[in-house]
């Protein structure tokens, strides 16, 4: 299974109350106290399909009594795409946004985005107004070199001046 289709996979407490019959509360309180089957990332419950279903058919061949799921190959794939969620989650440094960028190379915003536009670094896929920077570039560009590549030369207020004055007929 990869990467992107463990995460797919994942449903919202939305969609756990709507396919249970239940509130959208009555779901996450169950969950809390473990009784229907989620996975936690960080602050948000996501549920698996799969095992939301095998648990609705265990509870459903009982009497109406409160049952514990027995270890069924659904929850070992279960506990293989909760571990691999897991994975995705401590790789979060997949993209960065500008300001962590910043830090990392000790320069300003305004210089991470002529990096950006010169291509020093790679733009990751961005989603409103928020630039995301591809983590690998930053590390890529602080392996090449300790500085990364020069801005642009300035030139200083009187040679400007100067060059204005020469102008004037």
């Amino acid at each position: 299974m990869s990467a992107d289709s463990a995460v797919t996979a994942l449903r919202s407490p939305e969609w756990a109350a709507e396919y249970l019959g239940m509130t959208v509360a009555w779901v996450l309180e169950a969950a809390e106290r473990g009784d229907v089957p989620c996975i936690r990332l960080k602050a948000d419950v996501r549920f698996d399909p799969i095992a939301i279903k095998a648990w609705v058919r265990a509870r459903s061949k009982q009497s109406g009594a409160p049952i514990e799921m027995e270890s069924t190959p659904t929850e070992k794939e279960l506990h293989a795409l909760r571990a691999e969620v897991r994975a995705l989650v401590s790789a979060s440094d997949l993209a960065i946004s500008a300001d962590e960028t910043a830090r990392r190379l000790g320069c300003g915003r305004t210089r991470v985005f002529e990096l950006l536009k010169q291509g020093a670094l790679s733009p990751a896929k961005s989603y409103g107004r928020r630039t995301m920077v591809l983590a690998a570039s930053v590390e890529r560009l602080l392996a090449d070199g300790a500085k990364p590549v020069p801005p642009p030369r300035r030139r200083p207020a009187t040679q400007i001046e100067a060059e204005i004055l020469d102008l004037k007929p």
